[in-house]
């Protein structure tokens, strides 16, 4: 599971039709949008580090996916566990949404390392979108830490770019295309790994234990 430079995986997105889920989320049928599209629903500025969790595509996530979205998400986190070959894996409670809207906006207010949120740098990132990239709208990282050698590292609906956040800086750019790219991204660490803290996330100020940030399958 640990590499040093970002990698991607697959997964079946007919066994974890995320997309879909998000689709009814957002009731994009309804509203004659597809997600590259929703944009077009509602105008926002371009977003900061202080606002870049506050639209209401970010609020109708959170609300439904206790609901919607938990199921299928430890269903995919188990077999992840699996596939690396642990019997129990540490993972983020909650994925976390993100926004990119078309027409010049941003999904991350701040170029960064998790680490500076205080995030532990032997957390992984599985970052997921929900349908296919383009270098506009993805996300941009180093490939070693400090070596500031950025590239944009495009992703299709299928696919999870796996990388270590907390260590590398990466970020995105004006979306300059007009598509929005909407996913989500999560951190599991094997527990030998999993160093706990009572520093709390940046948004939501939660601790980063076992109860808190974090569970344990």
């Amino acid at each position: 599971m640990y590499k040093n430079e970002p990698y991607l995986i697959q997964y079946d997105t007919t066994k974890y039709p995320f997309r879909d889920i998000i689709n009814k989320i957002f009731d994009l049928e309804e509203k004659k949008l597809t997600l590259e599209q929703i944009h077009h629903y509602k105008k926002y500025e371009v977003v900061k580090r202080e606002n870049d969790q506050k639209t209401d595509w970010h609020a109708m996530y959170y609300e439904h996916f206790p609901n919607s979205f938990q199921t299928l998400y430890l269903a995919l986190v188990e077999e992840l566990k699996n596939r690396f070959g642990y019997k129990e894996i540490v993972y983020q409670r909650i994925p976390t949404f993100r926004v990119h809207l078309a027409n010049g906006n941003l999904a991350v207010g701040e170029w960064h390392k998790d680490k500076t949120y205080n995030h532990g740098t032997t957390e992984l990132n599985f970052w997921m979108p929900f349908g296919d990239t383009n270098e506009y709208n993805t996300i941009w990282m180093e490939s070693e830490e400090d070596k500031g050698d950025y590239k944009p590292y495009t992703v299709k609906y299928g696919e999870i770019l796996v990388f270590s956040g907390a260590n590398l800086y990466h970020g995105n750019k004006n979306n300059e295309s007009d598509e929005t790219r909407v996913s989500v991204d999560f951190r599991l660490v094997e527990p030998a790994r999993f160093k706990p803290s009572d520093s709390g996330s940046i948004n939501m100020k939660v601790k980063f234990d076992i109860g808190g940030y974090f569970e344990k399958l």
